[in-house]
């Protein structure tokens, strides 16, 4: 969920109507917020975009008097005047009202005007058919104008839909764009295309290498398949013991299947191993030992 985040801000207008708007935005660090609407109504009133969008920002926080059946109409009028905060304004608010019609038509606003959210959320619409009748192509364009200003969860999601409509290796790319960036998700991904080599070249240790940086992150998927690469001995070097205390972790960690792979490492290893496991899986999670890979 997307939550609504405004502020009173300032913006380029005409020299009075800026000055004007500069003393009620004093006025309302002063606490006076009757005051501050008392100057921006008549400015708003006039065709001033930012004071109609400081009166929308007013009427959302129930200041100044102005009731909240306000805030619809002067951040519409602000942003059907092509002032972007208000069109992400809006945006957010149908989105908090689960009015997905709504929330589409200002994001895609927005979006057309280089917001690097909104085009992802027009994408993430889209992609869900939030709004009706989902659309992957255009669910994929605005997916990728974000992932190139760098949006993490945009590269996921295009990278998701690549991967899904046969293009592994730009898959890969931007799988690997948005895990330099933090994307638990996105690391545990390329992780599994690494390993499996299916249309990308074929790489067990950088896979398990992955592995170890979304497991650090308390992601069990990547946890268990990281226990499974220890105990086969891909990507580096075999270890029952490490198997086992990635095994533990990811069961704590809610990942089902690990109890019946946490079994069988236990049928094939002697207690004092087992014991160096348990005390292993502690030490890895919270990366005090440099031998948990």
């Amino acid at each position: 969920m997307v939550c609504v985040a405004l502020a009173l801000m300032a913006h380029p207008t005409g020299a009075t109507a800026q000055l004007r708007v500069d003393d009620a935005l004093a006025y309302l660090d002063r606490g006076d917020s009757d005051r501050a609407v008392q100057i921006l109504q008549p400015l708003a009133s006039r065709g001033d975009v930012l004071a109609q969008y400081n009166l929308g920002v007013l009427a959302l926080a129930g200041q100044g008097g102005i009731g909240t059946d306000q805030a619809d109409h002067w951040l519409g009028k602000a942003a059907k005047a092509g002032y972007l905060p208000a069109k992400i304004a809006l945006a957010d608010l149908s989105l908090d009202r689960h009015d997905w019609v709504q929330a589409a038509h200002w994001y895609e606003r927005a979006a057309h005007a280089g917001d690097v959210t909104a085009q992802f959320m027009s994408g993430l619409i889209l992609d869900q058919g939030l709004a009706g009748e989902g659309d992957p192509n255009a669910a994929r364009h605005w997916y990728e104008r974000a992932a190139q200003q760098g949006h993490a969860q945009a590269q996921f999601a295009f990278a998701t839909l690549l991967m899904e409509g046969g293009h592994p290796q730009q898959g890969a790319h931007w799988f690997e764009q948005a895990a330099g960036q933090g994307h638990v998700a996105a690391k545990f991904e390329l992780a599994r295309a690494l390993a499996a080599g299916h249309g990308v070249a074929q790489d067990a240790a950088a896979a398990r290498g992955w592995y170890l940086r979304a497991a650090h992150a308390g992601f069990a998927p990547a946890m268990y398949n990281l226990a499974l690469m220890q105990a086969r001995g891909r990507g580096g070097r075999g270890s029952y013991r490490l198997a086992l205390a990635w095994a533990l972790n990811a069961q704590n960690a809610g990942h089902e299947s690990a109890q019946d792979l946490i079994a069988a490492l236990r049928d094939v290893m002697p207690p004092d191993a087992q014991a160096d496991g348990e005390a292993l899986a502690q030490s890895c999670m919270a990366q005090q030992s440099e031998v948990c890979d």
